[in-house]
């Protein structure tokens, strides 16, 4: 180990050590508030780019918010001495849009796709109400409905999907509602927030050749405040983090998957 690494190695307790110091193979660290989580998240990162001479390039850090995103690449870049070069850290969010960015044709989206903020989506969920179902606004709140769309969507729940587990009249409103917003929203080459989440999702699932692309790419996948990850960002993970078949007796390697590093409290769970 370098000086440069026992310096920041050596400012971690026993337990956050051991876990900076993890190298192949899935990890699940949980501590509570105020513990050091990011601490062991950044000091792992450095330490595998280091000790191990894992490219950065071949790091995925994920987070849940932008200041929170950034704060990690500083710590990293802190603790390198140096820009990470070529390491994605960011929202599972803006992890997607990266990939969308590349990939949206195969869906049958432009790569210049738009971005509906929640009030483009309420807007686009009104006038759907109002114009192709003739229903009054007022007796089916489009937040309501829009929020109804959000929660399927990270569900993994399709309008189609949707529409089969319809049994009350909110419901079946919702339903039809969201079958034509999805249609609207490829017509105006749109994804709302939560497709984000959900479209990166199938491309992976759906298109063997991306999700290879990615598993190669990504030799190691880190995921802070975990707890927080709902079932589309699971999903999302189990699929970047997936193994592929490997020769006897060879672990990890590039594309073979499994080193998942993921930190959280589940006392602080928003999904429970």
């Amino acid at each position: 180990m370098s000086s440069s690494d026992a310096s920041y190695m050596d400012r971690l307790n026993p337990e956050q050590r051991e876990a900076a110091a993890h190298f192949e193979g899935p990890l699940l660290v949980l501590a509570g508030a105020g513990s050091g989580k990011t601490r062991v998240l950044t000091s792992r990162v450095a330490n595998l780019v280091e000790n191990y001479g894992v490219a950065p390039g071949s790091i995925l850090s994920l987070t849940f918010t932008n200041r929170a995103a950034a704060e990690m690449r500083e710590r990293i870049r802190a603790l390198l001495g140096r820009e990470p070069a070529g390491m994605w850290i960011g929202t599972f969010h803006a992890i997607g849009v990266r990939m969308l960015r590349r990939d949206a044709p195969k869906l049958g989206y432009t790569p210049g796709f738009l971005i509906y903020d929640a009030e483009d989506s309420e807007r686009l969920v009104r006038r759907i109400l109002k114009d192709d179902l003739n229903v009054d606004p007022k007796k089916w709140s489009p937040k309501a409905v829009k929020s109804a769309i959000s929660t399927a969507k990270n569900d993994l729940l399709d309008s189609r999907g949707y529409a089969e587990q319809a049994l009350d009249p909110f419901s079946r409103i919702v339903a039809q509602v969201y079958e034509r917003y999805q249609v609207a929203l490829r017509d105006a080459n749109a994804f709302d927030f939560d497709d984000l989440l959900v479209q990166p999702v199938k491309l992976l699932r759906e298109f063997p050749g991306v999700r290879k692309r990615y598993r190669e790419r990504f030799h190691f996948l880190l995921v802070d405040e975990y707890q927080d990850t709902n079932r589309a960002q699971y999903a999302f993970l189990k699929l970047l983090a997936g193994r592929d078949e490997a020769k006897p007796g060879e672990i990890g390697g590039p594309g073979r998957g499994g080193n998942l590093f993921v930190v959280g409290d589940d006392d602080q769970s928003i999904y429970g």
